[in-house]
């Protein structure tokens, strides 16, 4: 089954999934225990409470896989896994791991997929969202629970 996000905020709230769009062009920041660079793979991993800022999107996992072009100065690929957490504005998704593609321009949350959005749920084994619209695709087992207007304050 496939679910796209606009039951998010078909009860009169904001459009799309934070501010992805306007955070794509921003310094990356990341923070791990550990950080080992493959300068032969244009790789790097970080391990251990691992948060990585743009803007003010957030990602938090205990692993990530950055993979960068090969003069070390634009980032293509971050493969996030276990606790992920992906914050964006007042909007919170969560998820086994995370596929965050910066050239394709979307993010792939993958095992028991969470996201929270102006009091609404929804839950999926997978989500797509897309970095330009904020839209989301749900699929697998897709459970949503909507609040009313009034309820959401």
């Amino acid at each position: 089954m496939l679910l796209s996000t606009p039951f998010l905020y078909a009860q009169g709230n904001k459009a799309g999934f934070g501010n992805l769009s306007k955070n794509s062009q921003a310094p990356i920041e990341a923070m791990a225990d550990t950080m080992v660079v493959d300068s032969e793979k244009s790789q790097a991993e970080l391990t251990g409470n691992v948060e990585i800022i743009q803007g003010d999107i957030y990602l938090y996992a205990d692993s990530v896989l950055v993979i960068y072009e090969d003069e070390q100065t634009d980032i293509n690929k971050l493969y996030a896994q276990k606790n992920v957490v992906l914050i964006s504005g007042q909007d919170r998704a969560s998820a086994d791991e995370a596929d965050y593609d910066l050239q394709r321009g979307s993010i792939i949350l993958r095992g028991n997929t969470s996201i929270i959005q102006d009091g609404n749920i929804a839950r999926a084994e997978q989500a797509e969202i897309d970095i330009d619209t904020g839209a989301a695709t749900l699929s697998g087992r897709v459970r949503t629970i909507l609040q009313s207007n009034e309820d959401v304050d």
